[in-house]
């Protein structure tokens, strides 16, 4: 059966409403994502309505790498003078109002760390547990801090009996504190993690430094390349027969906005009830099973490209109006993903400078920002070399192929197609810019970070309009991702 002839131009009226109407949808379901990433991250209050929590919630792993680089920092002091204890501790003042009291109490012992023990245990002091368990855990906390303070004195140089925390209060500081306990309880073991926390440290600096270095020159290039008049390559945003089909890739994007939340809601349901039904709830198999229905709920909202094939487009129509064709070749393309991930760091890291400036003014101003988290960092703890596999599965092969699918696809062709069609720079630029931005709002890392994302995004979308192929850009937007995923493992193990 052949498809219904597509219509060659649209009515002026037609256009603005379904082009206000696809907007509109699309705003929406951005607002709703952030909403939702918003609830996510917002503790439940304490007013009463609920029962009080019966354990002491243990501390998170993003919260004990920051602990790692301030004792690492602070085993560098004495190579800087310069620099105070405050300086250091600045570094962890996230902890000091975190939302657990866990890590408030963790912050007290990177005190005793930083300023000495005594200073600590005035610290822990202060804290208000809100219920009979942190009261337990604050006073075990307490001594073994005070041992570190006073252990070594005689009980007439202290007024009390000498300091000796026993063994039941070090294994709940332990448990519940994870690094910060091993700290508190002088482990050695605390040492080296930090110390190769440092050395990670390093490594990552030493290698976006090169990166960014080598993606300047590249990004040079690029930007000239985009501003330079150059024949269309195949599948270019320029192409005439791009114009009818550009309201159907803004609708078909916004449907997919929708499918895609759908999807994944319907994946977490029916992982949950396979988790529960087979009795794997708590178990690495049961991550394990998780992880995979999250990846073919993920993939399987690319069902939205359904829509423009009954809109009438060819299913070679479709494959050229998204870039998904190996434009000059794979290995060339593959190739072009290596530098197109060059080319993005330095974007990146421009991303990075505004989201600590945005950092600063929101305490200034608020007195508190929200630290960037993703989900996939709850995975990290006790993972297996399965759990580990079908992370980077996720992460750096699926969301590359469908996010670069929807946005540099089709919500970029969209855009690149109708704002300014015949002005090449600005309809690029506004195109690059407003489906970046979206691309990072609903990522969850919050609306600070979105700078860095939405950079990365941009670098994307010069080899999308470069190259006219979405390999280069999936290539780089993996190896982005993998390269994230094994620092923030490196970091968290």
């Amino acid at each position: 059966m052949q498809p219904p002839t597509l219509p060659q131009s649209v009515s002026s009226s037609g256009f603005s409403a379904r082009l206000g109407f696809t907007w509109l949808a699309i705003l929406c379901t951005v607002i709703g994502a952030m909403w939702l990433q918003r609830e996510r991250h917002e503790p439940e209050p304490a007013d009463g309505t609920q029962p009080a929590q019966t354990e002491v919630a243990p501390v998170g792993l993003e919260s004990e790498m920051s602990a790692k680089i301030v004792m690492a920092m602070n085993g560098l002091r004495a190579m800087s003078p310069a620099v105070q204890p405050a300086d250091i501790l600045r570094n962890a003042e996230p902890l000091r109002e975190s939302d657990l009291f866990a890590e408030r109490l963790g912050y007290s012992v990177l005190v005793g760390e930083v300023e000495g023990w005594e200073a600590g245990v005035k610290s822990a002091k202060e804290l208000e547990p809100a219920t009979d368990s942190e009261r337990a855990l604050r006073d075990a906390a307490v001594s073994v801090l005070e041992e570190r303070a006073f252990g070594h004195m005689t009980g007439a140089e202290t007024g009390h009996d000498r300091f000796i925390a026993d063994e039941e209060e070090r294994a709940t500081v332990r448990s519940k504190l994870g690094f910060f306990g091993r700290i508190a309880c002088d482990d050695p073991a605390a040492g080296s993690e930090a110390t190769r926390t440092a050395l990670v440290l390093l490594g990552a600096v030493v290698w976006y430094a090169l990166v960014f270095c080598a993606g300047l020159i590249v990004l040079v290039l690029m930007i000239v390349k985009v501003l330079k008049p150059a024949p269309a390559p195949s599948g270019s945003l320029d192409e005439p027969s791009r114009h009818r089909v550009a309201l159907i890739l803004g609708e078909t994007f916004a449907i997919w906005m929708a499918v895609f939340f759908g999807t994944n809601l319907l994946g977490a349901w029916v992982g949950s009830i396979l988790v529960d039904t087979l009795g794997l709830e708590g178990t690495p198999r049961g991550v394990h099973l998780s992880l995979l229905v999250g990846a073919v709920a993920f993939f399987g909202s690319l069902v939205a490209l359904a829509y423009p094939l009954m809109r009438g487009l060819t299913a070679t129509q479709l494959r050229q109006a998204l870039g998904l064709h190996c434009g000059r070749g794979i290995v060339r393309e593959s190739l072009s993903g290596v530098a197109c991930y060059l080319a993005a760091v330095p974007l990146l890291v421009t991303g990075l400078i505004v989201y600590f400036v945005l950092t600063l003014v929101s305490r200034a101003i608020f007195g508190e920002a929200p630290t960037p988290a993703h989900p996939v960092t709850e995975l990290y703890a006790g993972a297996d070399a399965l759990r580990i596999a079908l992370v980077f599965l996720l992460a750096s092969v699926v969301a590359p192929i469908v996010e670069e699918i929807m946005f540099r696809g089709a919500l970029f062709g969209h855009l690149r197609t109708t704002i300014a069609p015949r002005t090449r720079i600005l309809s690029f630029a506004v195109a690059a810019v407003v489906s970046s931005a979206i691309f990072a709002f609903i990522h969850p890392q919050g609306v600070l970070f979105a700078p860095a994302l939405g950079g990365l995004a941009v670098g994307f979308c010069l080899y999308r309009e470069t190259r006219g192929s979405l390999v280069a850009p999936m290539v780089a937007h993996g190896i982005n991702n993998a390269v994230t995923l094994t620092l923030g493992m490196s970091l968290m193990s």
